[in-house]
């Protein structure tokens, strides 16, 4: 009965069986699909760059290195000791009081040396490679800032080589129209041959568009893929909502900029390490005081006279008197080195002004450029419009119709090349002020931080 009861159920639920798979194949595709070709917005690109782009990946390291150097830096502070082993062969001697000596032995020691004074020079290291670490922490910062620009850039490309691939297959859709139309006319005797080749060259003409468009396309794309740190880019990307920045004036920016630019904060730090630095090289030409001490054993009892066994302790000062002028040169290259953080520190504040007015002029430069250009294109598309309605009535010639057809490509192209520049320069002046992303890059660091932790 039992295994009549399971084969009736075996039969039941293979005939359910396809009724159900379509079921489940009709509801679920449609969400598998939305996942796998939904679009890419800037915010994912921006996190995919933080997760996976290599020049993040180095520039953290840098971080590490700068944080390791400053271990380095204190290890001299605390003692140093090593164990010590030694095969000795030497000289068969003759003692008259303990006879024949040894022409070899083994010896096995552990010293320390603890320095006690050194000038303060080891204190003031530590101080200048702490400096050096948070300037590279601050680098490190506004490089994650400008490879998040980088991405931005490449995003904003796609964009605009998608719109320029729309304008060239829009312009192949209106000359094939066009040649149909020539070739309808010449076919009744209302215009001769040449109207016809003429609009075929300008179809070839748009056909080459199309696929140099299309080239440009896939070009963008894997140029945001490496940004991105991934291979390759998903089907499409979404159009981010505009950008609209309330005007504060290029002295507030520039203001704000000196206040919040990681790269002056790190040329500061470095230029504190490099003052630091001159300091604890002077320090060389005060006395050093240390402790040293060492236990010995060796197999041999003779060498220490019937012990086999011996340690030594020592309190050492040292003066340098003469190093060959190294000490010298030393302060002569930290001096160096001193005025050059500081040039580069004084450059940096150049570059940033520099960097804030162009930024807002192209800014308001490209305003300026989006309201003629949209009126260029609308009026651009009223003549084209114009233009090829007089062609089928015979008021206007193919050449007519094609140099209407050009400048409205050529408008609107420029309409789109200026508006997509325009949104960048809002994230170049964000960038330029220091202030672009700072809460994703703050939240970043927190999280590498403590993975390194």
């Amino acid at each position: 009965m039992n295994r009549f009861c399971g084969i009736a159920f075996k039969h039941r639920f293979l005939t359910a069986f396809p009724f159900v798979l379509a079921f489940v194949l009709f509801v679920f595709p449609p969400i598998v699909c939305a996942e796998e070709y939904r679009e890419l917005t800037l915010e994912e690109a921006y996190h995919s760059a933080l997760k996976h782009n290599e020049r993040i990946s180095v520039s953290g390291h840098r971080v590490d290195q700068a944080k390791e150097d400053i271990r380095i830096a204190r290890s001299p502070l605390l003692p140093q000791i090593q164990v010590r082993g030694r095969h000795i062969r030497m000289k068969e001697t003759t003692d008259l009081r303990l006879g024949t000596g040894p022409d070899h032995y083994n010896e096995a020691s552990i010293q320390a040396s603890q320095v006690l004074f050194h000038g303060g020079k080891l204190r003031i290291a530590i101080q200048a490679s702490r400096f050096v670490a948070e300037g590279s922490e601050y680098e490190d910062y506004r490089t994650r800032q400008q490879i998040l620009y980088s991405v931005s850039e490449s995003f904003y490309n796609v964009l605009f080589a998608r719109r320029f691939t729309e304008i060239a297959e829009n312009q192949l859709t209106r000359s094939n129209q066009h040649m149909e139309l020539a070739r309808q006319r010449q076919e009744v005797g209302l215009v001769d041959m040449t109207a016809v080749l003429r609009a075929r060259v300008q179809v070839a003409a748009a056909m080459e568009a199309v696929e140099d468009a299309k080239n440009n396309y896939t070009i963008a794309k894997e140029q945001l893929a490496l940004e991105m740190g991934i291979s390759t880019v998903p089907a499409s990307v979404k159009e981010p909502e505009s950008i609209e920045m309330e005007d504060a004036g290029v002295d507030a920016y520039i203001e704000s900029a000196f206040k919040s630019r990681r790269d002056l904060m790190a040329a500061e730090k470095w230029l504190l390490a490099a003052e630091k630095q001159v300091e604890a090289e002077r320090r060389d030409f005060l006395p050093s005081l240390s402790l040293e001490g060492g236990y010995y054993r060796v197999d041999e009892d003779r060498i220490y006279y019937g012990d086999d066994y011996n340690w030594q302790a020592a309190l050492v000062a040292t003066y340098p008197l003469f190093t060959g002028l190294r000490d010298t040169a030393e302060i002569a290259r930290a001096r160096a080195m001193e005025s050059e953080m500081q040039a580069a520190y004084n450059r940096a504040k150049q570059e940033i002004r520099l960097d804030v007015r162009s930024s807002y002029a192209d800014i308001q430069t490209r305003k300026k450029m989006i309201r003629h250009l949209g009126e260029q294109v609308d009026a651009a598309q009223a003549h084209y419009d114009q233009v090829s309605a007089k062609f089928e009535e015979g008021l206007a010639s193919t050449v007519d119709v094609v140099d209407a057809h050009t400048a409205l490509n050529e408008a609107e192209l420029s309409l789109a090349n200026v508006y997509y520049r325009l949104q960048l320069d809002h994230l170049r002046l964000q960038l330029a002020t220091g202030e672009f992303l700072q809460d994703m890059v703050h939240s970043n660091n927190t999280i590498r931080e403590g993975q390194s932790g």
